[in-house]
């Protein structure tokens, strides 16, 4: 992950922790309206080499990009503010400007709590939590994890330890992979390892996972998967946000996983759970931006379940938990892994992309959880609470 932790220091103020944008070597402009400032990083790998004026370059570079460099500053308090300077860094600097402003378009902006907290996740763990109340009655969890890079599992192994929950754990993967399966078994000696043709990416496999009766014993399902966005540039940090704050937003702790199981007992007619930050449409991306290339395919699936009314509603990345029983008209539409395309590199307007929509419209509520809280919202709500 391209940044690191900055602890900055005051006479006279509270500490403040913010998470900053780096590369290889990365240069800033500090502001402040006062003197007696200390900062430290956390790495003892970073040096501050030195301290050095504005050259005329710094300032053409600001001037000529004002707005964009604007959306990269961090507010650190008392008029202190931290701008970094990307065009110092050369390609490595505008690659990750560049990985920035994705962010910011899905919420995720450099100063916005969204990212700082997720990154303070990423960085020191999750934060200590009171005990959360039992349900009265434990439902039966399936998690249906999808890994076709296995070298997240040690990600989601710790995640899923930390639970405290019992669960049937279903991985499926593309290719074998005897050491992974063992590594596994050892944690979870009940898992399902499952190795399926590389099509549909995370929703192929889950779709006949469903097919196949997997999870007809289970009340709730969590569906995960190990995404990325490609191995290095702007979409690989989106990709690496986007994971990880879906993960913490659904298995981030055990008050996490408490909270969602709870509202599920509170709420029956609650079908689906899924991350706030990723729910849409929302403020950022709106209705043209969520349909993308997939309105049409969409539709027609609806349509061939009988729910041709459904309103656009769903999790980006298809990561939630669901009940059982709402799966159930996409269970009848009996689709086979043949019918979803063998993977190209396609980033839109597939039958995987058409369902990640329609796994959300064929809820008739659904709520919104994220690392702290969880609310709910019926059909006639707003989109995003």
């Amino acid at each position: 992950m391209p940044f690191l932790r900055l602890d900055v220091r005051r006479p006279g103020h509270a500490d403040r922790t913010v998470y900053v944008p780096v590369t290889t070597r990365t240069s800033y402009l500090l502001t402040s309206s006062e003197g007696g400032l200390v900062l430290q990083f956390d790495r003892g790998d970073v040096v501050a080499a030195r301290v050095r004026p504005l050259t005329i370059g710094d300032i053409g570079a600001l001037l000529r990009r004002r707005r964009r460099h604007k959306r990269f500053q961090l507010p650190l308090g008392e008029g202190l503010v931290l701008q970094p300077l990307f065009h110092v860094s050369g390609s490595q600097g505008r690659e990750l400007a560049r990985a920035l402003g994705s962010l910011a378009g899905w919420g995720f902006g450099t100063a916005s709590d969204n990212l700082q907290k997720t990154l303070s996740r990423h960085f020191d763990g999750p934060p200590a939590e009171a005990p959360e109340r039992r349900p009265t009655v434990e439902p039966k969890i399936a998690v249906a994890l999808h890994l076709h890079y296995p070298d997240l599992w040690p990600e989601f192994e710790a995640l899923l330890e930390a639970t405290g929950r019992q669960f049937q754990l279903f991985l499926t993967l593309t290719q074998p992979d005897a050491a992974l399966a063992q590594r596994v078994q050892a944690r979870f000696p009940g898992a399902e390892i499952t190795v399926y043709e590389n099509r549909g990416r995370d929703v192929g496999p889950f779709i006949q996972l469903l097919r196949e009766g997997k999870f007809d014993p289970f009340d709730l399902i969590c569906k995960l998967h190990g995404k990325k966005s490609g191995q290095s540039g702007p979409r690989m940090v989106l990709g690496e946000i986007w994971r990880q704050v879906s993960a913490f937003d659904l298995i981030g702790s055990r008050g996490v996983v408490d909270r969602i199981i709870a509202e599920f007992e509170r709420s029956p007619e609650t079908q689906m759970i899924g991350s706030r930050r990723f729910r849409l449409p929302n403020e950022w991306k709106g209705e043209k931006a969520a349909w993308g290339e997939n309105r049409a395919m969409a539709l027609n699936l609806l349509e061939a379940m009988g729910m041709p009314g459904s309103r656009l509603d769903f999790f980006a990345g298809t990561m939630f938990w669901v009940r059982r029983g709402a799966l159930e008209p996409l269970r009848r539409l009996d689709l086979p892994l043949a019918a979803f395309p063998e993977e190209a590199g396609q980033q839109d307007g597939t039958l995987q992309h058409a369902l990640e929509r329609v796994l959300g419209m064929i809820c008739t509520k659904i709520g919104v959880a994220s690392d702290g809280d969880m609310t709910t919202d019926s059909r006639e709500a707003d989109p995003i609470g």
